[in-house]
């Protein structure tokens, strides 16, 4: 078996798929490499194309009316992008942009409606795997409700410190390349704002920087993993 198609064979949206069902979609793969900073698609496309991410990290975001920009999400190996692809035809509300070099795999809507008619389990699959995004993006909204822009960024470091964390001592290391920028867009607060924090956060020992990642107190993300009231 190709080398793609068993890094494809380890995703969790194909583990208990039928060899049939598997290789009948496997020769519409789109192997896609997309550099740091470029687009994999953009917001107001028609893309009927469902990528599963097999390196590197992008970054969802949305531009407002208003010409602000929002980053709904940061996504990372093993997980779906254009899922919503599948059900319906429509223009995207996001665009996709790598915020380190990363490879995909694509599929066609059509490819996957195929093995979704034979494998009605797979179409489970994906519903969960919607729910479980949405139940994600809910938390994060309802997290980020009515409180300081501290505790809104630290709930974020130690999300990311959760996802992309590779604990060093006793500093985990985020392992994700985000500017002050961006995460600004992440929780809805400007980038001096975010700095003026992560200055606080230095000063109290809390936070630092490793290269280009930021690292957090280990010790701080396993007492705050579930956050209280207080900060």
């Amino acid at each position: 078996m190709p080398r793609h198609l068993l890094c494809l064979r380890e995703l969790p949206l194909f583990q208990g798929l039928s060899d049939t069902d598997f290789y009948s979609i496997c020769p519409g793969v789109i192997n896609r490499s997309v550099a740091k900073g470029q687009f994999l698609f953009r917001q107001g496309e028609d893309h009927p194309t469902v990528y599963l991410i097999k390196s590197g990290k992008l970054k969802l975001i949305q531009n407002t009316e208003d010409g602000r920009e929002i980053i709904i999400s940061i996504v990372g190996p093993g997980e779906v992008l254009g899922e919503t692809a599948l059900f319906q035809d429509h223009e995207l509300h996001f665009s996709a942009v790598a915020l380190e070099n990363a490879r995909l795999c694509g599929f066609s809507r059509q490819d996957l409606e195929m093995v979704i008619q034979r494998n009605p389990g797979f179409a489970v699959k994906i519903i969960s795997h919607l729910a479980r995004k949405l139940n994600t993006i809910m938390q994060q909204v309802s997290e980020t409700s009515g409180v300081s822009v501290k505790e809104k960024l630290l709930r974020l470091l130690i999300r990311l410190a959760n996802e992309y964390g590779k604990v060093a001592s006793d500093m985990t290391i985020i392992e994700l390349n985000i500017t002050q920028q961006e995460m600004g867009n992440l929780i809805g607060a400007s980038r001096v704002k975010v700095s003026q924090v992560l200055s606080g956060l230095r000063d109290a020992g809390i936070v630092s920087k490793h290269g280009r990642y930021y690292t957090i107190k280990t010790d701080f993300c396993l007492k705050n993993a579930v956050f209280s009231e207080k900060l």
